[in-house]
Formats: C-alpha cells, sequence, structure tokens
C-alpha cells in the first residue's frame, strides 16, 4: 500500500511543489526588480527647490534628493546657459542629499536663467529653464551686527551628517546656510533684504524671525525674537520650538511654516523633447506652396533646415522655451516630392539629422487627404469650376513664464538625457541569477510532474 501511494502520489505533489515553488520565486523576483527600477527614477529626483540669498551679484539654490547623488548648476544670461556652479562644499562633483550651489559675480537687476544636472538627468522648472532677478545694488548695510547663531541636533543627540537653515521674517526674503559638520550654523542678520530686494531689512525690538531646520530627513519649524537670535536654544530636528519671551507678540509654529511652503516634484520622468519633424508628415501632401512646417528639439537650441527643392533653401531657427519650432519659406516650392532636412543637437549635446518628404500639389488640380497621401480630383461630365482647399493654420503664442522671487518655492520637472531608442534597464546581476533559477527549478518541476504522470 505504501509502496502503491510513493509510486503514484508522492511524484506527483512532489513535481506540483516545485514547479510552483519555481513560479513563485521567478514571479517576486521579477517584481522585485520592478520595484527596485522605479526606485531608482525618483531617489535622484531634486525635492524642495528653493532660490535664497538672492544680492545684487549672486543668489543660492538648494534641494534635496533622497539618495546621495552628485549635483551641478548650469546658468546663464539666456537659456543656453554657458556656466556652471558646484557645490558649495569642495568645488567639484560630490555625492549629497541636501545640495547647495551659491552663484557668484553676477549683474545687478539681471535676468539669469538656470537648470539643475543631479546625477546624469537634467531638470527644469515645468519644462523650462528656472530664472530668477538679481537684486538692485545697495550702499553700505543697516547699523545691525547680529549673528543669528545656534545648534541642531538629531534626537539621539549627535549632530546630523547634512542640514541646511531657512530664515525669514514678515516681508523679508528668504536667508540659508548649509549647517556644519558640529550641528552649528551662523547667518549675519545685516544680509537680509526685505522681500521685494530694493533695501535692507530694517529690524525693530517686535520683530519675530522664522527659521526651517532640515536634515537627515527631519524637520523642524521655529519662531524666535530679535533679542534671541545671538543664541538660539539647541534645536532638536523633528520637533518644533516657539522661543518668543512672554512680551513678545504672540506667533505659532505652524504659521512660521507657512513662510516655507513645500511643493514635491512627481516621482516620474517626463519625456525628454525629442528631436522630431512634426511637420510634415511622411509623404504629407501640400496645397500650399509656401507650407509650415513644425518640429521639436531641445529648448533654445539653433535648428538648421535644408528645403530640397529646384534649388534649396536654407535657414536657421531657434526652439522656444518648450523646445518648439516652426519655420515657413518665403518662396513658393514648385509642385512635385521634396524634402526637408534638420540638423541640430540634442539634449545631450549629440548631433542630430533627420529628413522627412513631402509634396506640394499644384494648385487646383490634387488635394491632400486626411492621412497626407495624394487624392485625384475626379473628373466631372462638364466643365468644372476649381475650388480651392483653405489651409487653416493655427499658431500657438507662447505663455511667458513668470519671473521667479526670492521666496518663491519652485517644482523642477526632470528631463532624462537619454536620447534615441528607449533600451530596457540593465538587471540587478543576482536578480538575473536567481530569475533564471527559478526557471530552471520550474521546468524540473514540470519535467518530474510529466514523468509521475507517465508512471501512473
Amino acid at each position: 500500500m505504501k509502496q502503491s501511494f510513493w509510486d503514484k502520489k508522492i511524484p506527483t505533489l512532489l513535481g506540483l511543489f516545485v514547479l510552483v515553488l519555481g513560479v513563485l520565486v521567478t514571479t517576486f523576483l521579477t517584481n522585485k526588480e520592478t520595484l527596485l527600477q522605479t526606485n531608482a527614477l525618483s531617489t535622484k529626483q531634486p525635492q524642495n527647490v528653493r532660490i535664497t540669498n538672492v544680492t545684487d551679484t549672486s543668489f543660492s539654490v538648494s534641494y534635496y534628493t533622497l539618495d546621495k547623488i552628485s549635483g551641478l548648476l548650469n546658468y546663464g544670461k539666456d537659456i543656453s546657459q554657458d556656466q556652471s556652479a558646484f557645490d558649495e562644499r569642495g568645488g567639484k562633483l560630490t555625492n549629497y542629499r541636501i545640495h547647495s550651489f551659491t552663484v557668484n559675480n553676477l549683474m545687478p537687476l539681471t535676468k539669469y536663467y538656470f537648470t539643475i544636472i543631479s546625477g546624469q538627468d537634467t531638470y527644469y522648472n515645468n519644462n523650462k529653464s528656472f530664472e530668477i532677478v538679481t537684486a538692485p545694488s545697495i550702499s553700505g548695510f543697516l547699523e545691525n551686527s547680529e549673528t543669528l547663531k545656534g545648534k541642531i541636533l538629531l534626537p539621539n543627540g549627535n549632530p546630523p551628517l547634512e542640514a541646511i537653515i531657512y530664515v525669514t521674517l514678515d516681508n523679508s526674503q528668504v536667508v540659508s546656510v548649509l549647517v556644519k559638520s558640529n550641528g552649528s550654523y551662523e547667518i549675519p542678520l545685516k544680509l537680509i533684504r526685505v522681500s521685494d530686494l530694493s533695501s535692507y531689512y530694517n529690524f525693530s525690538q517686535d520683530s519675530i524671525v522664522k527659521m526651517l531646520a532640515f536634515g537627515d530627513l527631519l524637520t523642524s519649524g521655529v519662531v524666535l525674537s530679535k533679542a534671541q537670535v545671538n543664541a538660539v536654544p539647541p534645536i532638536t530636528l523633528s520637533k518644533d520650538y516657539n522661543f518668543l519671551i512672554k512680551n513678545s507678540p504672540n506667533a505659532s509654529v505652524s504659521a512660521s511654516l507657512q513662510s516655507f511652503p513645500s511643493f514635491e516634484s512627481t516621482s516620474s520622468a517626463s519625456k525628454e523633447k525629442k528631436v522630431e519633424i512634426l511637420a510634415p508628415k511622411k509623404d504629407q501632401g501640400f496645397t500650399d506652396d509656401k507650407p509650415l512646417f513644425k518640429g521639436t528639439a531641445k529648448p533654445g537650441e539653433d535648428v538648421q533646415i535644408v528645403i530640397h527643392s529646384d534649388q534649396n533653401l536654407q535657414a536657421s531657427v531657434t526652439t522656444d522655451k518648450n523646445g518648439n519650432w516652426n519655420y515657413r519659406p518665403s518662396e513658393s516650392l514648385t509642385p512635385g516630392t521634396h524634402t526637408i532636412t534638420i540638423t541640430t543637437r540634442d539634449i545631450s549635446g549629440l548631433l542630430k539629422i533627420i529628413t522627412q518628404s513631402f509634396v506640394v500639389y499644384a494648385s487646383g488640380t490634387q488635394i491632400a487627404n486626411a492621412a497626407g497621401s495624394p487624392t485625384p480630383t475626379p473628373r466631372p461630365s462638364a466643365t468644372p469650376t476649381p475650388t480651392p482647399t483653405p489651409l487653416i493654420v493655427a499658431y500657438i503664442t507662447p505663455t511667458l513664464s513668470p519671473t521667479i522671487t526670492s521666496t518663491e518655492i519652485l517644482t523642477p520637472t526632470p528631463i532624462s538625457t537619454y536620447s534615441g531608442e528607449l533600451l530596457p534597464p540593465a538587471g540587478n546581476p543576482f536578480i538575473i541569477i536567481f530569475g533564471i533559477a527559478g526557471f530552471a527549478v520550474s521546468l524540473f518541476g514540470s519535467l518530474l510532474f510529466f514523468l509521475s504522470r507517465k508512471k501512473i
């Protein structure tokens, strides 16, 4: 009886068990790989981008990332952004979670554009470059030698590995400073300007200072009076503090935190502006002998255009802040087949050349159908009266991006630096090995199950 049971039942059950185990292992590892790839997309994305410390010759940009990664700031007077700034700590590419850049040697009352390079990716403000206008020049300082200083600690009593302090007052700009390795910080109050940057802030005995401390993914809000700035009591991250003395106006910590609004960027990367010809489509037909050509490329990049006709037409256009370009030739194109070739650089700096064919129809003889293929005009029995097909061209007026003030918090939009076709990401080698092992176990279980059934 036992022998019969072993011969017939046990191999079948064992085969089923091994088969199910292999499927479960393979499925788990596949999901694990997907989870790791999804998480990797967000660890380098800038969070809570803030523009601070705006003067007539400089400004600072700070943000944090979930993982330690290198950062760089590209900036310039136009969207070509031909200069770069490294992190304040060391002046080279170093991995941090809290990032802070200070751009110096600027011109007063001048607009500057910048983008953030985090890891290998470029990040914009909603597909546009960030913008900042420097402050006017001010002579001298106010009679105020006081310095805001104190110490930041973790709940375990140790200083944070990385931390930053933001400070503001009612109707003042926001200033920031990185916390030192021992947890201490200092901010000279005489450098703080009013919110419109036109003058230095005029402190009074009733002035209330608002602080935001951030480090090791922990946050603290602080409210204190001007009389307490020279020796701020120690701040433990994750706790909020109201150090106001009894005779000072009442203010809550929650009110202070409203002075530092925070907007998180999306976790999924938006698509890069690829180098493309949007119009014409392949072999598209036009009844207009001066058709409107459109396409996309890197924002602010020059696009060289050549129309191959009886006489080649050449032109150069520049993409707008959204990466769009359009061109309408000044000369009429002859009826027949033509090609358009564009040459430009993509967001990675690689040269791209794209050619597209199109057809120009003789007026009154043919029209273009919806798919862009020529449709012959039917031959009527009577003499026809040609009716031209109107060409409706929609012009899109770009929306000007607003000027960013020193207290505005921006939401960066990531733009991938990869160009070309999307390739499958390289997998974790251990996951691949165990995945193959799981697949092999599944095959072995299937074979064992088949042999046991055959024996039965």
